[in-house]
């Protein structure tokens, strides 16, 4: 992949415009917004099954927290401490690969 194309302020802008025409593609109305999160695949794919639309795209590990914070500044939004309660104490901390984002007024019926 080109390194250019790799950095946070890259990808959190091609991100805002792929949330953009996804908006405008689904009839938006000015009071909806995106929700978005850091995911684990498995958590991407529940997102995508409960919402729809959903925006994904994969951030390389060492640009993700970035990119997050990037996008959730161009948006206007505060980012929320997600505190994980882990049910085993030995389990491996998540993996987070992807920016998802949802409107969660719009679930998939």
């Amino acid at each position: 992949m080109n390194n250019d194309k790799q950095t946070a302020k890259y990808k959190a802008s091609e991100y805002i415009y792929d949330l953009g025409n996804t908006a405008l593609e689904n009839g938006f109305k000015s009071d909806e917004h995106w929700e978005v999160q850091m995911a684990t695949a498995d958590e991407k794919k529940a997102f995508e099954k409960q919402y729809y639309p959903t925006v994904s795209t994969s951030v390389l590990p060492e640009l993700l927290s970035a990119t997050f914070t990037l996008v959730k500044a161009q948006l206007n939004q505060v980012i929320k401490e997600r505190v994980a309660t882990p049910l085993d104490r030995f389990a491996p901390e998540p993996v987070y690969q992807y920016l998802v984002a949802f409107n969660v007024n719009r679930v998939r019926r």
